[in-house]
């Protein structure tokens, strides 16, 4: 990452644990002037406030991309979880204008069946 000269690192809540760890092999590379700016987002979970898996059924943006789910759709959802007024004619570049990371919940996101339903076309 160093190398590649990253600066920004956006991943899960689940990887905060880890990043002591990297923070420290970054100090004991002497790489300190390359250390990243580490950020941490809530996981996705289902209904049962367990981290969306093969027991909530196939969430998988692969299975939607099949379904013929339209990447607009999939874009309101995400922005409407991030606290932004939009549907599914927001322009991709409309919705990176309104995106600020310091609005992105701190408590995990739910998906939920009417979540499903809305990617499916079904509402």
């Amino acid at each position: 990452d160093a190398d590649a000269g990253v600066t920004d690192v956006i991943r899960g809540d689940d990887l905060i644990d880890s990043t002591p760890r990297q923070i420290m092999l970054y100090r004991a590379l002497g790489l300190t002037q390359k250390l990243p700016a580490y950020s941490h987002l809530p996981l996705i979970v289902g209904t049962d406030g367990r981290r969306l898996a093969k027991r909530h059924g196939d969430t998988r943006l692969a299975t939607y991309r099949q379904l013929g789910t339209p990447a607009d759709r999939l874009r309101a959802l995400l922005g409407r979880w991030l606290g932004i007024d939009c549907d599914e004619s927001v322009a991709l570049d409309v919705l990176l204008a309104q995106f600020d990371l310091a609005r992105v919940p701190r408590q995990p996101i739910v998906f939920t069946g009417d979540d499903d339903a809305f990617l499916r076309g079904r509402r």
